[in-house]
């Protein structure tokens, strides 16, 4: 029986000692601290007391001169302005300008997630700092389908700007309007890093959306499969490239799906 009971012990010893091997491999918790923020800058960064610039992980919102960049601003001066917040990092502990990467938190809350849920911010990802991208994609989910924000009619329609159909594009290169129609052809060229939308079979001649693959990543989608077959409203200024109108288009909120 003593000899039993010693080689429990000895078995339990090792089960421990194991445990506490493992326990050094654990993954550790996400670097935390608290600031003031001093100033803001636009939507998505802002300047803390310790002269730094933090930008939010994850989002992206408009930028100046885009529908809803005044929107987004206020809501960060409003709600953050002159308080403390909670910084959480991912990954990654700045980008390369220099920005801390943060997930900001306020009386419980992400504003990251608040933005894009409220309309005024894109869910965009940049691996390896994803921790809330699921949390983030189905905010702008529901964003997107209670037309809220960046992704209502309005940040088009709200605009002096004229609407006019595709059809008569043409007669407006040089001017900033709504362009009103139906993409029913779509092309990606990887060579050339360009998405066509088209709006006409025949799209020699036609209004096309002009997409290049700079600004790629600020669409939560591709846009060639995601705009294909819908009826939406174009903003912007027209130019003409071998006889034909185009918009170039440089963010999602220039492109309101109407159906």
């Amino acid at each position: 029986m003593r000899k039993v009971i010693i080689t429990l012990l000895f078995l339990c010893s090792i089960i421990s000692l194991s445990g506490c091997v493992g326990s050094d491999d654990a993954v550790p918790e996400r670097a935390v601290t608290f600031a003031n923020v001093t100033e803001v800058i636009d939507g998505d960064t802002f300047v803390i007391s310790t002269g730094e610039k933090v930008r939010l992980i994850g989002v992206d919102t408009p930028e100046r001169g885009e529908p809803y960049y005044g929107e987004a601003r206020q809501y960060v001066v409003d709600n953050l302005h002159g308080r403390t917040v909670r910084l959480e990092a991912d990954v990654s502990d700045t980008d390369r300008y220099g920005r801390l990467l943060r997930y900001v938190w306020l009386d419980g809350s992400m504003v990251n997630n608040d933005l894009v849920l409220s309309g005024l911010a894109v869910s965009k990802t940049y691996e390896p700092d994803s921790y809330y991208q699921d949390q983030l994609e189905e905010s702008e989910s529901y964003a997107r389908e209670h037309g809220l924000g960046i992704w209502s009619q309005a940040s088009s329609r709200g605009t002096e700007h004229v609407i006019i159909s595709y059809l008569d594009a043409g007669r407006y290169v040089g001017q900033t309007v709504t362009v009103e129609g139906t993409v029913v052809h779509t092309a990606r060229n990887d060579g050339n890093g360009i998405i066509y939308l088209n709006f006409h079979d025949s799209y020699e001649g036609y209004f096309t959306v002009v997409i290049w693959s700079d600004d790629w990543d600020r669409f939560p989608q591709s846009p060639e499969l995601y705009y294909d077959g819908k009826h939406v409203l174009v903003t912007g200024n027209v130019i003409e490239y071998k006889g034909s109108p185009e918009i170039i288009v440089e963010s999602p909120s220039e492109i309101v799906v109407v159906s």
